[in-house]
């Protein structure tokens, strides 16, 4: 008795539940995985945005040979930052920190210090126009994930730096030493 070509290219039931069982597997495997990079991506995504908003502010200070201020608002969901002039007034630039980092959580040091200046050359002004201390670094992370980012930032040499604290202060990813 010939089997048709029909018959031979077709699934069983039993081959096909098989095949689903083993596909629902790896989605349930890579469900917390998925979950984690997730957060890393939202940390990621927040300690750059803090960093693209620094950045703006020491070349808006540069470009218009004036002292600019950044003002970080660090609450989770609805913060961000805004670079104007010292004091406030019309802002030059902004962000919110909602676009893909919008569980992510942010602890300014020293403690309250929201804002930090840049003079006309570039460099962290040793104060602000309130007379405020300015912030030197950002830690970053998620409620969603184990990992943290710190931005730093410093003259000099060090500048604006995204740094992980979790590797030694040797490698390239981990933070220097304060003062480094």
């Amino acid at each position: 008795m010939s089997v048709s070509r029909l018959e031979q290219r077709a699934f069983t039931l039993i081959e096909l539940l098989i095949a689903m069982a083993i596909a629902a597997l790896l989605v349930v495997l890579s469900a917390p995985m998925y979950a984690q990079w997730v957060a890393d991506a939202e940390t990621r995504a927040a300690a750059e945005s803090i960093a693209s908003g620094l950045r703006a502010a020491m070349t808006e200070a540069v470009k218009r040979n004036t002292s600019v201020e950044i003002v970080l608002d660090p609450t989770t969901k609805t913060g961000g930052w805004v670079v104007q002039p010292p004091g406030g007034g019309p802002p030059y630039q902004s962000a919110g920190f909602a676009e893909g980092a919008d569980r992510a959580v942010f602890v300014v040091a020293p403690a309250g210090n929201t804002i930090l200046t840049f003079n006309g050359l570039g460099l962290v002004a040793p104060a602000n126009a309130d007379a405020s201390l300015p912030f030197d670094r950002v830690d970053v992370t998620t409620s969603a994930g184990p990992r943290s980012l710190r931005v730093l930032v410093g003259g000099g040499r060090t500048g604006i730096k995204i740094c992980d604290p979790a590797w030694p202060a040797t490698d390239p990813k981990g933070c220097p030493a304060v003062g480094g």
